[in-house]
């Protein structure tokens, strides 16, 4: 039992909720994703699910069910999905609002930049990295990336300063000068 809406004594009517019985320790969480992208999705993919109420707790489970239509919401088009959500410790409530994240690509340990830090011309893809106060070209390679971020691969070490934009309206170019405003 996880819910007793009335309390002892009250008068009820035909009909009315007099308990909420569920096993709590797994949970079905329904979740609307963006349609561009639902071709991402497969069925058991892994799902990771936060609570602002819990900062910092990620409950895990698996995708269990994929969109049959998308459909507007809000400013939105969507497709519904279900999750299985394992909840062995029994904090994860019901009825409340949770962020889902559905894993379709993980990189451990990855050195990730913003996506407005990468750039693309007929030669492949390359940022712009601050070196003594000048833009350099560094031609990388890239892989998985979500909405704000993408993982570099290669040539670009950890520690590396780039440029992500000009606040003076110029266009970026190797040998410009820069300031960096945030270093």
């Amino acid at each position: 039992m996880y819910s007793l809406p009335v309390q002892k004594g009250a008068f009820v009517n035909a009909g009315d909720l007099l308990v909420q019985v569920a096993d709590l320790h797994k949970v079905k969480v329904r979740a609307f994703v963006d349609e561009p992208e639902i071709g991402k999705l497969q069925k058991g993919q892994e799902v990771e699910v936060t609570w602002d109420a819990l900062p910092g707790r990620v409950w895990k489970g698996t995708l269990e069910t994929l969109p049959t239509t998308v459909v507007p919401r809000g400013t939105r088009t969507v497709g519904e999905v279900t999750c299985v959500i394992d909840n062995a410790d029994l904090k994860l409530l019901p009825n409340t609002n949770v962020n889902v994240a559905v894993v379709t690509a993980r990189v451990e340990n990855a050195l990730t930049v913003p996506r407005e830090a990468v750039h693309q011309d007929a030669k492949g893809q390359y940022v712009y990295q601050v070196v003594n106060g000048e833009l350099q070209r560094r031609d990388v390679q890239t892989s998985v990336s979500n909405l704000t971020r993408i993982a570099v691969t290669g040539n670009l070490p950890d520690d590396a300063v780039l440029a992500l934009g000009s606040t003076n309206l110029h266009s970026l170019g190797p040998g410009t000068p820069v300031k960096p405003v945030n270093p």
